[in-house]
């Protein structure tokens, strides 16, 4: 996944924060199962674009979806992020590491 482009313009301390990962055509909306916000995914099931709903100068935060779980913190107004694939499973005594991508803002 390459890296996404931060939209996030606070009124008075809050406001919705737009993470993006194409620029190109988004379709529709689907809520997080679990967090305050939605996402927009390709016919394909991969993550294009996701909104969080209200995000404070300092916070933290997850939207989760059926196949991807994107973590937010905001510290002193930086943002930072990660993505983990859900659908990658740990085996055993391995325990392979989730994919994840940080990217700071």
């Amino acid at each position: 996944m390459r890296k996404g482009k931060v939209f996030f313009h606070p009124i008075e301390g809050s406001g919705s924060l737009t993470i993006s990962w194409t620029s190109g055509p988004k379709g529709d909306a689907v809520e997080a199962k679990k967090g305050a916000g939605v996402g927009f995914f390709s016919d394909s099931g991969e993550l294009l674009c996701v909104i969080f709903d209200e995000v404070l100068l300092e916070d933290q935060q997850f939207l989760e979806f059926d196949r991807y779980r994107v973590e937010l913190l905001v510290k002193n107004g930086k943002v930072t992020h990660s993505v983990i694939d859900l659908k990658i499973k740990l085996s055993g005594r391995s325990k392979r590491k989730r994919a994840r991508s940080l990217h700071k803002c």
